[in-house]
C-alpha cells in the first residue's frame, strides 16, 4: 500500500503542474518531506493524508491505492441503483449519503447519487432533489476523468442539469442548452424550453433549425441503411432496400414546399437512381425504366427551375430569418449529379451490384438522347 501512495501522490502533483517545492509550500511541510513521501521512505500522518486526498480532488482510498476500494465502490452503486429501481428512495438516499461520505471524490458514487436524486425530483417534484441532484452532477463533473463509461460525458451530465432547471428556471436551463448547442444538437430542446416560456417566435426559429437537421438525419440514415442491404445482392435485401428508396421519396415530399420545384426534388432524383439500380438488379426491367423515366423528367424540371440549395425556400415549415443552405457531393445540378453518380467508382458497398448499374445508365443515355 505504501508503494501506492508514494506513487499516486507523485502522479497526481505532477498532474497539477507542481514541484515537490510547490507541494511542500502548499502544506507548509519541507522540501525533504516531500521527496520521502514520494519515494516511501515516510507516510504523511492520517490528517494530512486526508487534506492530500482532498488537494488531489481524490479519495483517501484511491489516493492510497487501496485494491479493495474498486470492489467496494461498484458494491455501493449496485445497490443504490437497485434501490432506487425499485422506488425504494428511502433506502438508496440512506446508502447514498454514505457512500458521499465515505468517497466524496469518486465519480461513480457521485454520479450514480445524483441519478438518484434526478429520479427522486422526477417522480416527487421536490425543489431538494433537484438542488442534490444538481450539486452532485457538478461535483462529478470535476472528476470526469475517472469515468470509464463511454456513454456518460460532459455533455450528457450538463444536458441532466439543464432538464433539471427547466420546470423552476427556464433560463438557466436556456443557458445550460445553449452552452453545449454543439452544431445545433439541442434545438429541439431549447426551442420547448422557449415555447414553455412565452418566447414564441424565437422557439419557431429554433424548430425551424431542428426540423431541417431531423430531415437531414433521417434521409441521411434512411439512405445508408438501404445501401447497406442492397450491398449484399439479395433478392429480400433488395427489395427492402426498395421500400427504404421510397420511404425517403415520400419523406422528401412530406418536409417539401407544396406546388414549388425545391431542392428536395434533387433529392428524389437520387433516390430514383438507387431504385432504378436495384429494379435492374431484381431483374425488373419493365419497373426499372419506368424509374429512370421518372427520374430523368424530375431531374429536367429541377434544373429548369433554376431552384437553390437555400433551405427557407424549400422547407414547407421555415420560421426564421436566418438562411440555411444544403450541399451534397453531386452537385449543382440534378442532371449532372446524376451522371456524375454513374461514373463512381466501384467501392465495397456496390461491389456485388454494380454491374446492374449498366442497364439504368443505357435507359438514361437512349432519353438523353430522344431529347437532343
Amino acid at each position: 500500500m505504501q508503494l501506492k501512495l508514494s506513487e499516486n501522490i507523485k502522479k497526481h502533483r505532477k498532474e497539477m503542474g507542481l514541484t515537490q517545492e510547490g507541494l511542500s509550500e502548499a502544506f507548509g511541510v519541507t522540501i525533504g518531506a516531500v521527496s520521502k513521501w514520494e519515494n516511501g521512505n515516510n507516510v504523511p500522518d492520517i490528517l494530512t493524508l486526508m487534506e492530500l486526498a482532498n488537494f488531489f480532488n481524490v479519495s483517501v482510498d484511491e489516493l492510497l491505492g487501496y485494491d479493495m476500494s474498486s470492489k467496494n465502490i461498484d458494491d455501493m452503486v449496485d445497490s443504490i441503483e437497485d434501490l432506487y429501481h425499485a422506488y425504494r428512495f428511502d433506502e438508496a438516499v440512506s446508502e447514498a449519503n454514505n457512500a458521499l461520505v465515505r468517497y466524496p471524490h469518486t465519480f461513480k458514487i457521485l454520479y450514480c447519487c445524483a441519478e438518484l436524486f434526478f429520479l427522486k425530483y422526477t417522480e416527487g417534484d421536490d425543489d431538494k432533489d433537484r438542488d442534490t441532484a444538481i450539486s452532485l452532477y457538478q461535483r462529478s463533473m470535476e472528476h470526469l476523468s475517472q469515468n470509464t463509461d463511454p456513454h456518460i460525458s460532459e455533455y450528457s451530465i450538463r444536458s441532466r442539469i439543464a432538464k433539471l432547471y427547466t420546470k423552476k428556471d427556464p433560463e438557466k436551463a436556456l443557458d445550460e442548452l445553449k452552452q453545449i448547442n454543439y452544431d445545433g444538437c439541442n434545438d429541439s430542446s431549447i426551442a420547448s424550453v422557449l415555447m414553455n416560456s412565452g418566447k414564441f417566435e424565437e422557439s419557431l426559429k429554433y424548430g425551424t433549425m431542428a426540423i431541417i437537421r431531423i430531415c437531414a438525419d433521417q434521409y441521411g440514415v434512411i439512405t445508408n441503411m438501404a445501401m447497406t442491404l442492397a450491398a449484399s445482392g439479395r433478392k429480400k435485401d433488395l427489395e427492402k432496400a426498395i421500400e427504404l428508396a421510397d420511404m425517403n421519396i415520400a419523406l422528401t415530399k412530406l418536409y417539401s414546399k407544396p406546388g414549388q420545384i425545391t431542392y428536395f426534388h434533387k433529392l428524389q432524383t437520387i433516390m430514383l437512381l438507387l431504385k432504378s439500380w436495384w429494379l435492374s438488379a431484381l431483374g425488373d426491367d419493365a419497373a426499372m425504366k419506368t424509374c429512370v423515366k421518372e427520374m430523368w423528367d424530375l431531374a429536367n424540371l429541377y434544373d429548369r427551375s433554376a431552384s437553390s440549395n437555400e433551405l427557407s425556400g424549400s422547407v414547407r415549415f421555415y420560421f426564421s430569418e436566418d438562411k440555411a443552405y444544403s450541399f451534397d457531393s453531386t452537385g449543382a445540378g440534378a442532371v449532372s449529379g446524376i451522371e456524375s453518380m454513374f461514373e463512381d467508382d466501384q467501392s465495397v458497398v456496390t461491389a456485388k451490384i454494380y454491374k446492374y448499374m449498366g442497364k439504368v445508365i443505357d435507359e438514361w443515355n437512349k432519353l438523353k438522347e430522344s431529347s437532343l
